[in-house]
């Protein structure tokens, strides 16, 4: 009786309407019909926005170097001004950098879109010094929100491959659009004009640059006189002093909060650890298949806010060497640019907070390091 009444209740019509309207749902979303309702600046709307504008802007310009990583780079490097340095070899760069994403989300962009940009011979992988030691194995949302929308299905596989420890609801995550865009749907329904208007002035006002962005952040960290990360903590905290210097905003003054924070997480000690080790396993995840295309890797390290310099020393970089010496082999020797202390030895003038550099430290550092490619790499 319960196995007839079940299977009535299965193919009820209303059921049945209910099952195909949210199967039909599911297919649009997955289609990428929702995409461009995305709200700006998330993490799903971001990853999608930089590598579709690259491929779409590829008829203009098709790099033969090729920028991956996170903030840092998104933030450190303008195309525009690295383009004009490498005019003279008559190579050109483009940037698939993008704001949070981790080693798996970085080597997911590639698996997708390196085989589309097929005059890349050179990939410039900037490197965070503290980022192998907080590596971790759970998997947080933002990095499930930017690989829903890069292959959600391969995503899903490739979890356990790079050593993640996923949940069943990461899995649902990764494989239903449907769980993926609910905080997104939320906040629609909850701003639904300002979304609206949005997406109208994105249509309005397209980006017609060959690149993505490019950092107009004048503000810096030199009018707070931060000596610590401890010193930013206290003062910047809630508690602390609450005087805005005139250069600076209250969105400013958070962001550079946020970053102290950030840092103050990152461990003193720069002795490997477990995390370090997984940190380098998968970094070679991600190196094997592009140096099997006889695709040359260059590591750079990039300038970061004095403050935190002293936390990256010899130690440090030591086991970065190592690392990333193993992460390469059998199919390349190690080809470093520390260019850390390529803004001199204060750099609050030049950041915007303790990780990121401003425009003003943006466009120096873009003609240093495309001064250094020109030596490094020579002609096309």
């Amino acid at each position: 009786m319960l196995l007839i009444e079940f299977k009535k209740f299965l193919f009820d019509k209303k059921i049945l309407t209910a099952i195909i309207i949210l199967f039909l749902f599911e297919l649009i979303l997955q289609m990428g019909f929702y995409k461009p309702l995305l709200k700006k600046n998330s993490y799903a709307s971001n990853i999608n926005r930089v590598t579709e504008h690259v491929i779409e802007k590829k008829n203009i310009l098709n790099p033969d170097i090729l920028i991956v990583g996170t903030s840092v780079a998104f933030e450190g490097i303008s195309i525009r001004i690295l383009n004009e340095e490498l005019s003279q070899t008559g190579l050109k760069a483009q940037s698939l950098a993008v704001r949070g994403s981790e080693i798996l989300v970085q080597h997911r962009i590639l698996e997708e879109y390196l085989d589309k940009l097929e005059n890349v011979k050179v990939i410039i992988h900037v490197m965070e010094p503290g980022m192998a030691w907080v590596d971790k194995s759970e998997t947080v949302e933002p990095t499930l929100s930017m690989l829903s929308e890069i292959g959600n299905f391969q995503s899903a596989l490739e979890l356990k491959k790079f050593e993640y420890e996923p949940t069943i609801p990461n899995y649902l995550f990764l494989i239903f659009k449907s769980i993926a865009y609910r905080k997104d749907f939320a906040d629609l329904i909850i701003n639904f004009n300002e979304r609206i208007k949005s997406v109208v002035r994105q249509n309005k006002n397209p980006n017609l640059n060959p690149w993505d962005y490019e950092n107009d952040h004048p503000e810096s960290m030199q009018p707070y006189h931060i000596t610590s990360v401890d010193d930013c903590l206290n003062r910047l905290s809630a508690q602390g002093d609450p005087t805005i210097p005139p250069a600076s905003n209250a969105d400013h003054r958070r962001m550079l909060f946020e970053t102290c924070g950030i840092a103050n997480i990152v461990p003193k000690d720069s002795a490997k650890t477990p995390e370090t080790d997984r940190y380098f396993r998968r970094l070679k995840l991600m190196y094997e298949p592009v140096l099997k295309k006889n695709i040359k890797i260059i590591h750079v390290f990039a300038p970061y806010s004095h403050v935190i310099r002293e936390f990256n020393g010899e130690e440090r970089m030591r086991v970065w060497q190592d690392g990333l010496v193993e992460s390469l082999a059998p199919y390349q020797k190690l080809h470093k640019l520390d260019l850390q202390d390529s803004l001199g030895s204060d750099t609050s003038k030049y950041c915007f907070d303790l990780i990121h550099l401003n425009e003003m430290g943006m466009k120096s550092f873009s003609r240093i390091l495309g001064q250094k490619l020109v030596e490094e790499i020579g002609r096309k």
